[in-house]
């Protein structure tokens, strides 16, 4: 009898075993996500202040378009673009009004960083990414002229590395937007 109740605690302590390994995947698994998922974030945010930043101020006519993107691209955020130019690529576009002589908008692009991965691209010509509502109000109309002087469009493109297993086997799936193979292309864009 007393062998028959040590054969089944024995039983019993492999169960607890497997389930303690089955439930500490789980909870690995989960705080991985949630580590790299706050990285992520972090990253997206400071894109997302860096473009409005620099929209806002491009759109201001405070110093040249090269100065701006030198500007930019000091930036000493969580991103570190100056000890990292590969892992970034900013396009400042700047729209002005068309005139007597033209009428459609001219659109100028001034470029920095070496990033080059997935989804990365210029602003797009004749309209350099402003939705056709905004562009419309840069189209110079004979006798009234132009609504709106200038437009700034700011895209900024990042290189996010993975911390964790978990955002490296989403970049391998492509979960999380555009990938390349180990790694995640975060984009924002300002207009102002």
């Amino acid at each position: 009898m007393m062998e028959l109740f040590l054969r089944s605690g024995r039983n019993e302590r492999g169960t607890a075993s497997i389930e303690l390994a089955f439930s500490l995947m789980i909870f690995l698994f989960v705080a991985f996500g949630i580590v790299e998922y706050g990285s992520i974030i972090n990253e997206r945010n400071a894109l997302t202040q860096l473009a409005r930043e620099g929209a806002s101020l491009a759109s201001r006519n405070l110093t040249t378009s090269q100065n701006m993107m030198d500007l930019l691209g000091s930036t000493d955020n969580a991103l570190n673009f100056k000890n990292h130019p590969s892992k970034y690529h900013i396009y400042l576009a700047q729209i002005t009004a068309g005139n007597v002589v033209n009428n459609n908008p001219v659109c100028a692009v001034v470029e920095q960083g070496g990033f080059n991965g997935s989804g990365v691209a210029a602003p797009a010509l004749p309209n350099c990414d402003l939705p056709q509502n905004l562009y419309d109000y840069l189209v110079y109309v004979p006798g009234t002229g132009a609504t709106v002087q200038q437009f700034t469009v700011v895209k900024v493109y990042y290189e996010h590395d993975p911390m964790t297993p978990v955002g490296a086997l989403a970049a391998q799936f492509g979960w999380g937007g555009l990938s390349t193979a180990n790694s995640i292309t975060l984009f924002s864009r300002a207009i102002f």
